[in-house]
């Protein structure tokens, strides 16, 4: 059975710090670039001309949007203010992020390491 693809036309790619005009196919099964190897059946998107690049890890942030990763009531209310930073990031360019904990006492941080900042994923949104 042929890969399902996605082609992206109308756009440039960041290849080696240069941007060049280029179309980017992607399979649709992997998520993996296939360096233009078209398929018959490829779905088409019009970019615009947009710039497309890799995304940035954010190295360190200790919170953001008015939440600070130290700040702990509940597990669930802590891990949907995760989700929301999670949420949030792609929209500046970053595509994942460590969530730093400054000096806090020991107590505290036994809180804040609950399983929601082991595993905090999100699936990317359009």
């Amino acid at each position: 059975m042929p890969e399902r693809t996605t082609t992206f036309t109308n756009c440039r790619l960041c290849i080696a710090g240069r941007l060049v005009q280029k179309d980017l196919v992607v399979s649709n099964d992997t998520g993996r670039i296939l360096n233009g190897l078209l398929s018959a059946d490829s779905e088409t998107v019009d970019l615009g001309g947009a710039i497309v690049a890799p995304g940035f890890i954010e190295l360190q942030t200790n919170g953001m949007r008015g939440f600070h990763f130290t700040h702990f009531e509940d597990e669930q209310s802590y891990g949907q203010k995760v989700d929301e930073v999670a949420r949030y990031l792609p929209s500046t360019g970053c595509t994942a992020f460590y969530a730093t904990i400054p000096t806090v006492s020991s107590d505290d941080f036994k809180k804040v390491s609950c399983p929601c900042l082991e595993t905090a994923h999100t699936e990317a949104e359009t």
